[in-house]
């Protein structure tokens, strides 16, 4: 099997790459990045994350439904899959490292909010949109994933991209302030995004205080109202897909 997210050191940066052509959400995706994230967790020169991609088209196009919808997956798998990326969600908003994602591609769904969940954002203008399609299917979000995305989105343009599904490019995204920085291809962008990692050699005590207080409100939610609200999406999602499979 191959290989969903690799792992390399540049100096003081680890390059997280997602190596597959869509970099979907599954099992395999969530276990490699939680292995990666150990690994980069014991290399204490380590002083940033960049979390890109190997596909010339997309960033993350999010939950991968195939896998979701297989006959031999049930109400049950599905519910503890959903967990799993709350639980990765909580590691990174909480993780002692700054983690930087640049969004060299398509990015949809799943993909966004895994955006949202790093502290900073940067992406190319020449190619690729971002979305939250979930409106279009029939997907909703979690409790905890309003306040996630607040961090990054600003309430009014997170709910004109929630609310219409409407793709919106690295301009717009720059306009609200959704990423930091935007460059005009490839190879600027991860220029770019190295220089500004690079400078990021903070002390990790200090810097996962400020994220868990800061985050702490979305870690609250997480705990205490996700875990319920997936065990029933889960049954009623699992239905649809099983239907529609049928």
């Amino acid at each position: 099997m191959s290989q969903a997210i690799t792992l390399e050191h540049q100096e003081s940066v680890a390059v997280l790459t997602m190596e597959t052509a869509e970099n979907r959400h599954n099992p395999q995706f969530i276990a490699e990045f939680h292995q990666h994230l150990d690994t980069i967790e014991k290399h204490q020169k380590t002083g940033a994350i960049v979390l890109t991609s190997a596909s010339e088209k997309n960033w993350s196009l999010g939950i991968d439904l195939d896998w979701m919808s297989a006959p031999d997956n049930d109400a049950a798998g599905n519910a503890r899959f959903m967990n799993d990326v709350t639980g990765l969600f909580k590691r990174l908003i909480n993780y002692p490292v700054p983690v930087i994602a640049a969004l060299n591609g398509h990015t949809f769904g799943n993909g966004s909010v895994l955006a949202c969940a790093c502290d900073f954002r940067f992406m190319k203008s020449d190619k690729g949109f971002f979305c939250f399609p979930e409106v279009d299917v029939f997907v909703p979000f979690f409790p905890s994933m309003f306040p996630l995305i607040n961090k990054a989105i600003p309430q009014t343009f997170f709910n004109r991209l929630a609310m219409t599904g409407e793709r919106v490019g690295a301009q717009q995204l720059l306009d609200h302030q959704v990423v930091e920085a935007i460059f005009d291809d490839e190879q600027t962008l991860q220029a770019g995004v190295m220089a500004f990692a690079s400078k990021l050699k903070k002390n990790r005590w200090i810097y996962g205080q400020n994220k868990s207080q800061m985050n702490k409100g979305i870690t609250q939610v997480m705990e205490q109202e996700d875990p319920a609200f997936i065990e029933k999406m889960s049954l009623v999602l699992t239905q649809m897909m099983q239907k529609n499979n049928a």
